[in-house]
């Protein structure tokens, strides 16, 4: 079975927070620079007020009920110049009736790694937040 993720895939373009050069600093010749950067990720709605939240990865068989995300990066909202929604790869689930997809390998010197699934015993027990506290987040 192919599943996607229920969270959008989102690229988030955004104002960086930045410090001037270290130590000393002569104001009639320092220049700072804005900074942006580009952050790709699942959002996952409602983690933390004022923030967009976007997670790198997720265990395809918790789509249903998601319960562990990997590398989750808080990006303030006022930082925020743009969102831009990708499109989603659907992931093939190991274990389902299809027959099995072969890892893909993007270099010929690393062969893809045929490993398993983490398994539920050592995922953490933390709960996700409710969408709700994202959409607040959002209202003017």
């Amino acid at each position: 079975m192919k599943v996607k993720s229920s969270w959008p895939l989102v690229a988030i373009h955004w104002r960086d927070a930045f410090d001037g050069e270290n130590g000393w600093t002569d104001i009639d010749k320092y220049e700072p620079e804005d900074t942006t950067v580009v952050t790709v990720g699942w959002l996952w709605e409602d983690c933390l007020d004022g923030y967009i939240t976007v997670v790198n990865s997720y265990f395809p068989d918790e789509i249903a009920d998601p319960k562990t995300v990997g590398m989750p990066t808080h990006i303030p909202v006022g930082m925020v110049i743009d969102i831009f929604m990708v499109e989603q790869p659907l992931v093939h689930l190991p274990g389902s009736d299809e027959s099995e997809q072969k890892p893909v390998s993007l270099s010929e010197d690393y062969p893809p790694y045929p490993g398993k699934f983490q398994d539920a015993a050592s995922r953490p027990k933390a709960p996700l937040k409710s969408r709700a506290a994202y959409r607040r987040s959002k209202r003017p």
